[in-house]
C-alpha cells in the first residue's frame, strides 16, 4: 500500500519542491518552504508520496465555502515526476482527497487545470470531473 504523508515541516516541504516546479515553474525555490507554510496558515495542506525516499507526487489543497456549490475540497496542485507518472501515483492521491471530503462533509471536489495539460485531463475525466465554468482572472498591478 503507498504511504500518503502530510507536509508540516520545512524539510518535508523543500522535500516536495521538484514534484511542484514541474506545474509551477514561476515558482523561486529559496521562497518556496516560506510561501506554502503562509498558505498553510490560509488553510492550504500538501500531502505527498515517495518512492526509494523521493517525493515522486504531490497534492495541495483547501477545504472552503462557496455560495454555488457549498463546502468543497478544492485541489490547487497536483503533480507528479515525469519518470513516475503511469503508476497510478495521481489517483491514490485524489482517492485520499476524496476520503478526506467525504469525512469533511464537503459537496465536492474541484480543481482548475491549465488548458493545453490534456495528460491531466485524461486522468481528471476517467475520475469523473466534469468541465463545469471557465476560470477568468485578472491580474492587479
Amino acid at each position: 500500500m503507498t504511504e500518503i504523508k502530510i507536509a508540516i515541516t520545512a524539510i518535508e516541504i523543500a522535500s516536495c519542491w521538484e514534484a511542484i516546479f514541474l506545474l509551477r515553474p514561476m515558482l523561486k525555490e529559496n521562497e518556496f518552504v516560506a510561501q506554502i507554510q503562509e498558505m498553510q496558515k490560509e488553510g492550504y495542506s500538501l500531502i505527498y508520496i515517495e518512492e526509494g525516499g523521493k517525493v515522486v507526487s504531490i497534492a495541495g489543497y483547501r477545504i472552503f465555502s462557496m455560495l454555488y456549490c457549498g463546502k468543497m475540497l478544492y485541489i490547487d496542485d497536483l503533480s507528479t515526476l515525469d519518470i513516475c507518472r503511469g503508476k497510478g501515483y495521481a489517483t491514490v492521491l485524489l482517492n485520499h482527497l476524496y476520503e478526506i471530503a467525504k469525512q469533511e462533509n464537503c459537496k465536492s471536489v474541484h480543481l482548475d487545470s491549465g488548458h493545453l495539460r490534456t495528460k491531466a485531463h485524461k486522468l481528471y475525466f476517467k475520475e469523473n470531473f466534469t468541465i463545469s465554468a471557465f476560470h477568468f482572472s485578472n491580474p492587479i498591478n
